[in-house]
């Protein structure tokens, strides 16, 4: 393998003139920085990473830490953190926490020691606390999704509550007064927004609160389905239920099935957070979208910025959500009202 001794010596000039040219730290003219990458190529020699990084200062490389990887919404939001950082020169490293607090302190703590530029994450801490602040504070931060209390860094969040009302709003509108709610962790502060905003909606409408109707799951399938099943066995059955996410939808969606309620003649349904193919179900489902594209590419820029020290203060960002009406929900009939 070719070293830099080699391009060195093929070109004439000291180790140092190479490392220059390589690493642009110094003056070199053009004639002779030409032969230089020249006899890079022919030699086919590639320059040690880490030791450019611990010239420069800089890897190049920024660490992502999501969720849960298996769901569509933040694989969606890495796509699009990954377009817009490719065109900079950096490389991603990808870590799924699968909402455990400890995988996370570990993935943060390994992406710390591979001396990553900039950390893009969606916590799994819940209560908003974190113990790793102090860590956190020192480097070019973006929090996406849920909030970090404590940190003041870069934030992009969709409208959590805002999205929550209008699903209820919807609701109440076509004449429900029974809706049931599949939240999630009230700790992590997308479930409390949601929460509360479904709470809100009900209370402007002079709606009242079913306890036995609230439920509050942990954002995956399996809770989704266990919940469900676990609100539709038991009377009062209410008219109308929203989800605030994707995959707990899934588990309700299968939960109604093998109940054999009928989706929207029995039950009106909304689900938190739209996915492509929530339009070819039939019958296809009413959806909060706040765009998980928009919040990667608007997370990928916001960290661009804060590791080019082009902003010096903290911008936090709260994406409109957006009701998206479809056929799983419809007015209730009169004889359940």
């Amino acid at each position: 393998m070719p070293t830099i001794k080699d391009v060195a010596k093929q070109v004439g000039v000291s180790t140092a003139t190479v490392s220059h040219v390589i690493n642009n730290t110094r003056f070199v003219s053009a004639e002779l920085k030409q032969r230089v990458l020249k006899a890079i190529r022919d030699l086919g020699y590639h320059p040690n990473a880490i030791a450019r990084s611990l010239v420069k200062r800089k890897t190049h490389t920024i660490g992502i830490l999501i969720s849960d990887i298996l769901n569509p919404f933040y694989t969606a939001i890495v796509r699009r953190i990954e377009d817009v950082t490719y065109k900079s020169g950096y490389s991603v490293m990808l870590c799924n926490t699968d909402e455990d607090p400890e995988k996370e302190i570990l993935y943060i703590q390994m992406l710390l020691e591979k001396r990553i530029d900039g950390l893009i994450i969606s916590t799994a801490f819940q209560d908003g606390t974190h113990p790793l602040l102090s860590q956190l504070k020192a480097i070019s931060l973006v929090t996406i999704v849920r909030r970090i209390k404590g940190v003041a860094s870069d934030a992009i969040f969709g409208d959590n509550m805002g999205g929550a009302y209008q699903a209820i709003d919807h609701l109440i509108r076509l004449g429900h007064r029974k809706i049931g709610i599949v939240s999630g962790p009230t700790g992590l502060s997308s479930g409390a927004e949601r929460l509360e905003g479904y709470k809100k909606a009900l209370e402007d409408h002079r709606t009242p609160i079913e306890d036995q109707w609230v439920k509050i799951g942990d954002f995956k399938r399996e809770s989704g389905y266990s919940l469900t099943k676990e609100m539709f066995q038991r009377d009062p059955l209410p008219t109308a239920l929203f989800v605030v996410n994707n995959q707990m939808a899934i588990g309700a969606l299968q939960a109604l099935n093998e109940l054999k309620i009928r989706i929207p003649k029995d039950i009106s349904l909304i689900s938190f957070d739209d996915m492509e193919w929530y339009s070819f179900l039939d019958p296809p489902l009413t959806t909060v979208e706040h765009s998980p594209y928009l919040i990667g590419k608007t997370a990928g820029e916001m960290v661009l910025q804060r590791i080019s020290n082009k902003r010096k203060s903290p911008k936090k960002v709260v994406l409109p959500s957006h009701l998206i009406i479809r056929a799983s929900t419809a007015h209730v009939a009169k004889e359940r009202r």
